[in-house]
């Protein structure tokens, strides 16, 4: 059986998750099935924090960013993913969850208790944190950029198929359904939710969301 591997994630040459798999003779497509495009935004409301889910959503605030911010407001940070995006701009953020939004609302909520937050994020984007917060802080949502299901995209048959959001998850299953001798792997909770809505029974779910640990979940299954 082939040792074909899909994650639905453009990956970098050196990216942890090809570079293991490749080691054990594994094929990787690397391949994201959404489209991104920025949504302008015009100024930012005043607020304690700005919090961030993505990479993508760190990119495009700080390129639709018109306006100087304020020295006093405090950085968060969903995962040390979108931690490092941060400190590649030179921000170190006060705040850096493990990347499970339910852990993360969790100790975000103590941190930042009854402070004004600003989430910039996608135009569909789940608001996980947000939503798991309640009344505990007061959210402010700023959409900036949008993020579709790519309708044209083609997948050769993978033994396993890695799903790193919920979005990608559905565009998959929007045009594919699970094959025999498939696996899936989600990247947290929630995409494996949005898996199991979508008639996928088993759903293998990843230590912690990184490629290491999405890596570590595919090896076991090869």
């Amino acid at each position: 059986m082939s040792n074909r591997v899909f994650i639905s994630r453009e990956l970098k040459a050196d990216s942890i998750f090809r570079t293991r798999l490749e080691a054990i003779g594994a094929e990787v497509i690397g391949q994201s099935l959404i489209e991104f495009a920025p949504v302008v935004f015009h100024g930012i409301p005043p607020c304690d924090w700005i919090f961030f889910y993505s990479k993508k959503a760190v990119c495009f605030f700080f390129e639709g960013l018109g306006e100087k911010l304020l020295s006093e407001i405090k950085w968060a940070a969903l995962g040390r993913g979108t931690a490092a995006a941060l400190s590649a701009r030179g921000i170190t953020p006060g705040f850096i969850g493990t990347g499970e939004p339910e852990g993360v609302a969790e100790a975000f909520a103590i941190e930042a208790a009854g402070q004004r937050v600003l989430f910039p994020q996608a135009r569909q984007s789940r608001q996980s944190v947000q939503q798991l917060l309640g009344d505990k802080i007061q959210p402010v949502s700023l959409v900036v950029y949008d993020n579709q299901p790519r309708r044209s995209f083609d997948i050769p048959f993978c033994r396993v198929l890695v799903f790193t959001s919920p979005l990608n998850a559905e565009a998959y299953f929007g045009k594919y359904t699970l094959q025999p001798g498939q696996s899936a792997v989600a990247i947290g909770e929630t995409t494996a939710a949005t898996l199991r809505r979508l008639d996928v029974a088993e759903v293998a779910v990843a230590e912690e969301p990184s490629e290491s640990g999405l890596a570590e979940v595919v090896i076991s299954l090869l």
